[in-house]
């Protein structure tokens, strides 16, 4: 059912964009489900990482306050929810996507756990939940990069990265954090002006009250309060 409905979510969410998609390199070719990993800034975020994966995939979300709309397209798209500061529910969540994986399902995640609202970073510490969900399941890893300059929004995919049970999980969570990190840094490269730094700091504190007050639902300390602490 929530296959056949995703043609008409897809055609909600088009008509709501406020960006022109900019693609900047092709969808790497998959004969398998992925799991996709998008760096996360705003409210867009979700309704865009859905119109640029391919197929049908389920959304982690966490659990907050929503919107109305933004929560009933969730639920019929198929979203599996965590409380990201429980362990329990963490491991429910991460067992009901490992069963999604095996029928061979789409997964779509930000592995960041909250909006990167920071001046220069390119990608927050990454939790570890996606790692562990490419070692168990055997799918691949996606990486996404979206940028958001003005009325566009630039998109560029990575490789898929695979993990395997002899691979270290510090090592490949570095290894995604780079692969974001360098998709991020190849779109700034190529817009300057926009980078968050170099006197910009003023500018960077308006756009991130402006994201934040797009989207009154957000509790905002409780947002930066689960950002991953390195270490």
């Amino acid at each position: 059912m929530r296959k056949l409905l995703r043609p008409i979510i897809l055609k909600i969410v088009t008509l709501q964009r406020k960006h022109k998609f900019i693609y900047l390199n092709q969808h790497p070719d998959v004969t398998e489900n992925v799991i996709y990993t998008f760096n996360h800034s705003c409210k867009h975020d979700t309704p865009y990482a859905f119109q640029t994966m391919k197929g049908y995939g389920w959304l982690l979300a966490g659990k907050q306050r929503l919107e109305f709309i933004d929560r009933l397209a969730f639920i019929i798209n198929g979203t599996v929810w965590v409380n990201r500061k429980d362990k329990d529910s963490k491991k429910k969540a991460s067992n009901k996507m490992l069963k999604l994986l095996a029928k061979k399902q789409n997964i779509l995640m930000f592995p960041e756990g909250t909006w990167n609202l920071t001046a220069s970073t390119p990608v927050l510490p990454l939790y570890w939940g996606c790692i562990e969900l490419a070692r168990q399941s055997k799918c691949p890893i996606l990486p996404v990069a979206l940028e958001y300059i003005n009325d566009e929004v630039y998109i560029k995919f990575g490789q898929t990265m695979y993990v395997t049970k002899e691979d270290d999980k510090s090592e490949k969570i570095e290894e995604l954090e780079d692969a974001f990190a360098t998709l991020k840094y190849d779109i700034w490269s190529q817009f300057p002006v926009i980078h968050r730094e170099n006197g910009m700091k003023e500018e960077w504190d308006k756009e991130v009250l402006r994201r934040v007050t797009e989207y009154p639902k957000l509790d905002y300390e409780y947002e930066m309060s689960c950002i991953r602490k390195r270490g």
